[in-house]
C-alpha cells in the first residue's frame, strides 16, 4: 500500500516509523521553509519515503524569487525529491493575498515543467481560479496530482485531461461528503490515488484521533466498499499508478 500524501515531520516518531514498516511506500510534503528541511532529512532517513517539496498557498507571505530559485537546487540535489509541491491557490481563509498565491503558483508550476517533475496542487474554494492557471500551462507530460480533491467535477474532468491523477483522502469516509463520493465514483481507476494527509483528516473510523500513514488502509477499504471492488484489487490499482507516475519499479 501507498500513502500519496502524508506530512511525516507532523506525526509522532512511533507512528512515523510504524507506518513506514507498514507501507510499500509514503510521500511526504515539505511545503514551508521548515517543512522542506524536515521533509528531506526523514527522506534521506527511510529508503521507502520519498519526498515533494514545494510551498502552500499560506506560506507563501514572505517568499521571492529567490526561494524559488533556492527550491530549484533542493530538488536538483536532492534525488529523493520526486514532485514539486504542493502549491496551489486555498481561498478558504484569506490568509495570503490571492494575486500573490496566483504569482507563486505559476512560479511552481514553471519550475516542475522545466525540471519534468509531477506537480502536487493544493486547490480549495478555488476551482475556476485553478482550472485557468493550469489551462495556461497544460497539458503537464509529466503528470500530477489533484490531491486530497475537494473540487467539483468539472475540475476533476478538466484535471483528468491535463494530465493529472485524483487522489482522495480519508474525508470521502465523513457522513456528509456525498459531493465526494459521487466524484470518486466517475474517477477511471488508472488515475485514481489515496492519501492520507496525514497527521490531518484522520477516516470517520478514529476521526478525533491524529492521523498517520498507515490509516490509509481505512479509506482503501471503504474506497473498495463503494466502488464495488475487492479490496486487494483496488490496492494493487493505487499502488501500480503510483508507481506509473513517479516511475518506481
Amino acid at each position: 500500500m501507498v500513502d500519496t500524501h502524508c506530512h511525516l515531520d507532523m506525526i509522532p516518531l512511533q507512528d512515523v516509523e510504524e507506518s513506514v514498516k507498514r507501507l510499500d511506500y509514503l510521500l511526504t510534503i515539505g511545503c514551508d521553509k521548515q517543512e522542506i528541511k524536515k521533509a528531506l532529512e526523514i527522506g534521506s532517513k527511510y529508503e521507502n519515503v520519498f519526498v515533494a517539496i514545494g510551498y502552500h498557498p499560506y506560506d507563501i507571505g514572505d517568499l521571492t524569487d529567490k526561494d524559488i530559485e533556492e527550491l530549484e537546487n533542493l530538488i536538483k540535489e536532492n534525488p529523493k525529491v520526486i514532485a514539486v509541491g504542493e502549491c496551489g491557490l486555498d481561498f478558504y481563509r484569506e490568509k495570503t493575498p490571492k494575486d500573490k498565491q496566483e504569482y507563486f503558483f505559476r512560479k511552481q508550476i514553471e519550475l516542475a515543467k522545466k525540471l519534468k517533475k509531477p506537480l502536487i496542487i493544493h486547490s480549495r474554494s478555488a476551482d475556476r481560479e485553478t482550472e485557468k492557471i493550469l489551462s495556461e500551462y497544460a497539458p503537464f507530460e509529466s503528470g500530477g496530482i489533484m490531491h486530497c480533491f475537494g473540487g467539483d467535477e468539472r475540475l476533476m474532468e478538466f484535471s483528468l485531461e491535463a494530465g493529472f491523477y485524483i487522489s482522495f483522502a480519508g474525508n470521502i469516509t465523513y457522513p456528509k461528503a456525498d459531493n465526494l463520493r459521487n466524484i470518486l465514483k466517475k474517477v477511471p481507476l488508472d488515475r485514481l490515488l489515496l492519501e492520507t494527509d496525514s497527521p490531518f483528516l484522520s477516516p470517520q473510523k478514529v476521526r478525533g484521533t491524529q492521523n498517520k500513514p498507515s490509516n490509509i488502509y481505512y479509506t482503501l477499504e471503504f474506497a473498495s466498499e463503494l466502488l464495488g471492488i475487492e479490496k486487494s484489487k483496488l490496492e494493487k490499482t493505487t499502488d501500480e499508478n503510483f508507481k506509473r507516475l513517479f516511475s518506481l519499479n
